[in-house]
């Protein structure tokens, strides 16, 4: 961080305090506030074994899949997830999807230069509808994808997916629910003939939003979709 930057937050926390909502201190990091720099550090990472194409945490060692995925395999390749949906990115997605702390989009997004992601064309956030966008006023997984665009140099395509079918909140729904709600729910305004396309989204839950982002996008053409996500929740 700059000079600056480091004035900016001391004379930030001392005529707006921030207390962190993990451990109750004051917030000390302007790019993650409230969040202290501390919490955020702690952060922890999914377990390195994880099934390859769901990044679902295996109980068993020695195996690249979970169940789900040797019996139906997705339209996906493979996702790529920071964190458990837990903890502190729990209360980070939070702060920034439901109470507008849009400058967490930033640092949620550099996590992922601590992972490898694969080899793409395009990134095209996860489309909310117009309904959607409207009440919310911006869409959480284009803001995380503008920062990965940023520093990985692959560009952005934000008009390439469309979401054109309203659909029930999704935490609201359980996996058979999710399911069918979103089919048909998504399409590709373009054709993305041969392209490797990243899909990014906040959090996934059962993968059934990727998996029908992944449909469409494979139905117009595209060689491969993978998946990016910042938190992937583990159902027990």
């Amino acid at each position: 961080m700059s000079s600056l930057g480091r004035v900016l937050e001391g004379a930030l926390g001392i005529f707006f305090p921030a207390w962190c909502p993990i451990c109750a201190k004051p917030s000390d990091r302007l790019d993650t506030s409230p969040i202290c720099g501390a919490c955020w550090a702690n952060m922890s990472r999914l377990p390195a074994n994880v099934c390859q194409i769901c990044a679902k945490p295996l109980e068993v060692e020695g195996i690249s899949k979970c169940g789900n995925c040797y019996a139906e395999k997705p339209f996906y390749s493979t996702i790529r997830a920071y964190t458990k949906f837990s903890d502190v990115m729990k209360e980070a997605i939070h702060l920034f999807k439901f109470s507008g702390v849009r400058r967490l989009a930033r640092p949620i997004a550099e996590l992922f230069k601590e992972v490898e992601i694969p080899e793409a064309d395009l990134i095209v956030p996860v489309p909310l509808t117009k309904k959607r966008l409207t009440e919310r006023g911006f869409n959480q997984s284009l803001l995380i994808a503008k920062t990965l665009s940023d520093f990985t140099k692959i560009p952005l395509s934000y008009d390439t997916l469309l979401k054109v079918k309203e659909t029930p909140h999704q935490t609201t729904l359980k996996g058979t629910q999710r399911i069918n709600s979103l089919k048909n729910a998504f399409a590709s305004t373009v054709s993305v003939k041969g392209k490797r396309i990243a899909v990014v989204d906040d959090v996934m839950t059962t993968g059934a939003t990727l998996n029908e982002c992944a449909r469409a996008l494979i139905k117009a053409g595209a060689h491969s979709v993978f998946g990016i996500v910042a938190a992937r929740t583990v159902l027990e």
